[in-house]
């Protein structure tokens, strides 16, 4: 059903959380697994904007350290699959200010993606209003169906997900989703 899985990592325990469900669902579907790791550039300006003096090539330096740490992420997640015998395709996008959902759909897009999965805190009321959701962006505005697996479930990457049916701590959402279970 699935032959093109899409999923963000950061390196959080919660992206990490997805990458291992993506794998498990990869494993089941025999799908192609796609890794992205998305760099702010516009973050790194408005850091950089608040400071009184920024030495030359600070930013640079602090770009290129950006992408050295991006790069690590997606070895590791590499590592995880080759323990599991799966390959990835790692992708290391950098944007330049927007939001890093829309660069997540973005990709999808781009690669015909079947389903999107993210990690995520699963935040509510006022501590979303706050700090915003990517994850909310991405199941709000995905054209595919996004799998979002939250932050201290066990047991969700250990199996793989059902054919017919998401797990409980998981929530498929989307056009032609098998599924929708809600918490």
């Amino acid at each position: 059903m699935f032959k093109r899985i899409l999923v963000a990592v950061d390196g959080s325990p919660t992206a990490n959380q997805g990458l291992k469900t993506a794998l498990a669902l990869a494993a089941d579907q025999r799908a192609t697994i796609y890794v992205l790791h998305v760099l702010d550039s516009a973050a790194v300006a408005a850091g950089v904007a608040e400071m009184e003096y920024t030495p030359a090539g600070y930013i640079e330096q602090l770009s290129a350290g950006l992408r050295e740490s991006g790069q690590k992420i997606l070895n590791r997640a590499q590592a995880v699959a080759l323990k599991q015998n799966l390959g990835i395709t790692p992708l290391l996008v950098e944007m330049t200010g927007g939001r890093v959902a829309h660069a997540i759909l973005k990709q999808a897009r781009k690669l015909h993606a079947d389903v999107i999965v993210l990690g995520t805190h699963g935040r509510r009321g006022l501590r979303r209003l706050l700090m915003g959701s990517d994850a909310e962006a991405v199941l709000r505005e995905a054209k595919v169906p996004v799998l979002l697996v939250r932050a201290g479930t066990r047991g969700a990457a250990t199996r793989a997900p059902r054919k017919a049916s998401a797990k409980p701590n998981e929530r498929t959402v989307g056009p032609a989703a098998p599924s929708l279970a809600v918490h």
